[in-house]
């Protein structure tokens, strides 16, 4: 009777999941959009350039206590109040750690006003830390509802308040002043929620056991934080700040058309494939069909993003942003590739080897610095072409064990994917023929849409691709 319950919450916590990415991504987006048409983009760029610092410094004031937290089933009082008063502390400390680095960072970059940015900016590490053992007690109850409304609530507020100070004409502020709101609603929201208070009580006992635990995923997560930024740390220092806001702004359309994608369909399909992780022969089959789906779904969408990229570009955010289109339409080509590199090393955690996930991220991560430190010279375009090959090396690190184990090396699961992959380029030409002849207006880009999607499903449906049954299977 209790397994039954804990199966239905944790399928329940899936869909919550899947609606709170959906919805997330999907407000942000509208709220961009119109932010976008208000704001320039080098004012954008000012605040994205600060971003690395607000990340780690939240990484700091976590410090893997949160996971510690949730691993440990039988919670006391002192061990919550414990977390509670190390993130409030900490959060204080990197806060002011900030404040006093606020004019050194304005001055890496050559921006004086950076400075007040920060200042203000920084704050959000503070309030965020009032409600991290809240948020924290809501994710060991697997309350992902609470979370989706609350996270999806903020987000309206907060992008409500952006467009009302960017409409009263201010400009960076406004960006600051959203996110601020953000933290805040949620915080709020959060805190209303969850009964628990802390106590005045720090213990010793509680401390070491939740560092001993947390120091090690700091240490991953630092890396990962920084890893993570260190293209907006490079633009923003190298180029301007608005060439850091057209990058950021192609990259953002790019995780809607691979990364969200991939998240539902892996947060449907990893359950199934943890029970036949015994089973070599049928996890090899449910790992052939899940790659064959993703790429079905994930190649046109993203090739098509680039395809449609100047007209898309152009209708939604006017062409003050249209450097974006020309990233965009570089960038999808090793965003595509995201599908096949996240199921490739799903395999590693359905089989509990951390220890070579681990192995091939710094791999991984080594090879992408050394390409970046190849392209930064010659310029921005040249740095997502680098960006292209990192993404095919990195197919060959990530096939390597799922071809040693399971027999399903790189060549195999290319001829699974080639159907898709062939299909996808021919609608990329059409689609991106018919924007260029029609120009970059709304009907150019309904046009190359429908051009793109009468080639694409026309020929999946011509060709019998199974994949459409799949689909129709999964959504039953």
């Amino acid at each position: 009777m209790a397994e039954a319950r804990l199966k239905q919450k944790a399928v329940s916590s899936v869909l919550w999941r899947i609606l709170e990415q959906g919805g997330k991504q999907l407000i942000y987006f509208g709220v961009s959009v119109v932010l976008a048409r208000l704001i320039m983009p080098d004012q954008f760029g000012m605040v994205a350039m600060l971003t690395v610092f607000i990340n780690l410094a939240n990484v700091f004031v976590d410090s893997g206590f949160s996971s510690a937290l949730i691993r440990k089933t039988a919670r006391t009082q002192a061990d919550c109040s414990t977390v509670y008063w190390f993130n409030i502390l900490v959060s204080v400390f990197c806060y002011f750690l900030l404040f006093l680095c606020a004019p050194l960072i304005a001055r890496f970059y050559d921006m004086p006003q950076l400075s007040a940015i920060l200042r203000v900016s920084a704050f959000s590490v503070v309030i965020g830390s009032v409600a991290g053992v809240h948020r924290t007690l809501l994710q060991a109850e697997m309350n992902f509802k609470a979370m989706t409304k609350f996270n999806l609530l903020s987000l309206v507020i907060s992008g409500a308040a952006g467009i009302t100070f960017a409409l009263l004409d201010f400009e960076v502020w406004a960006l600051v002043i959203q996110n601020l709101t953000m933290m805040t609603v949620a915080t709020v929201c959060v805190w209303m929620k969850v009964k628990w208070r802390p106590s005045a009580i720090i213990s010793r006992q509680s401390f070491k056991e939740f560092f001993g635990f947390g120091s090690k995923l700091l240490a991953s997560s630092l890396l990962d934080t920084l890893y993570g930024n260190i293209y907006s740390i490079v633009i923003g220092k190298v180029y301007k700040a608005a060439d850091l806001a057209y990058y950021n702004r192609s990259t953002s359309l790019t995780t809607m058309t691979s990364s969200l994608p991939t998240s539902i369909l892996q947060s449907v399909t990893y359950p199934v494939l943890c029970k036949i992780q015994d089973d070599e022969s049928a996890l090899k089959e449910g790992y052939r069909r899940t790659l064959r789906l993703s790429a079905f779904v994930v190649f046109p969408l993203c090739l098509g993003a680039g395809a449609v990229a100047f007209p898309l570009i152009n209708v939604l955010y006017t062409d003050r942003w249209i450097f974006s289109a020309t990233l965009l339409s570089i960038i999808v080509f090793s965003a595509m590739w995201y599908p096949i590199h996240a199921i490739n090393l799903n395999y590693l955690i359905v089989k509990g080897r951390s220890d070579l996930f681990f192995r091939l991220e710094i791999i991984k991560k080594v090879q992408a610095v050394i390409m970046l430190c190849i392209t930064v010279p010659i310029g921005l375009e040249a740095m997502c072409y680098g960006g292209i090959v990192t993404s095919l090396l990195a197919l060959v690190y990530n096939t390597y064990y799922t071809g040693r184990y399971l027999h399903m090396g790189i060549l195999a699961q290319l001829r699974d994917l080639v159907p898709c992959l062939l299909l996808s380029l021919a609608m990329f030409v059409v689609a991106r023929a018919v924007a260029h002849f029609m120009g970059m207006d709304i009907i150019s880009l309904v046009c190359s849409v429908a051009a793109g999607a009468v080639v694409y499903l026309g020929g999946a449906w011509m060709f019998r691709f199974p994949e459409l049954k799949e689909l129709r299977t999964l959504r039953k």
